[in-house]
């Protein structure tokens, strides 16, 4: 199964080119969101599933920092997400820190499709 047309609204061929220009700068934090998360590096297109997790976290962000209340649909894949970076962590700088990175990702997942044709 190809993984990548999980991500929606994009276009698969410039999605996984995408992917792979991430991954040789931001490799170590795909690791690290993949092991928080408990998704083994083996499993096939698991760097695309860590994408997908990002993409959604952007939508939480959206909707935390949105006037308007989502539905409760948005409020539980959101509290999915939280749940699946907090799971196990100590203080919330741990937690910061995942986000951030998930956030990050994101963001540079957007400005290298951008250019890429």
């Amino acid at each position: 199964m190809d993984r990548i047309n999980l991500i929606e609204g994009y276009d698969p061929l410039r999605v996984r080119e995408t992917l792979n220009l991430l991954l040789r700068d931001r490799k170590n934090e795909f690791r690290e969101l993949a092991e928080t998360m408990k998704i083994p590096q083996i499993s096939e297109d698991w760097e695309v599933i860590i994408l997908k997790f990002c993409l959604d976290f952007e939508d939480c962000f959206r909707i935390w920092t949105d006037s308007t209340e989502p539905d409760s649909l948005k409020n539980t894949k959101c509290m999915t997400i939280m749940r699946s970076i907090s799971k196990g962590k100590k203080n919330i700088s741990d937690v910061f820190h995942l986000q951030n990175i998930a956030y990050t990702i994101c963001t540079e997942f957007h400005q290298t499709y951008k250019r890429v044709n």
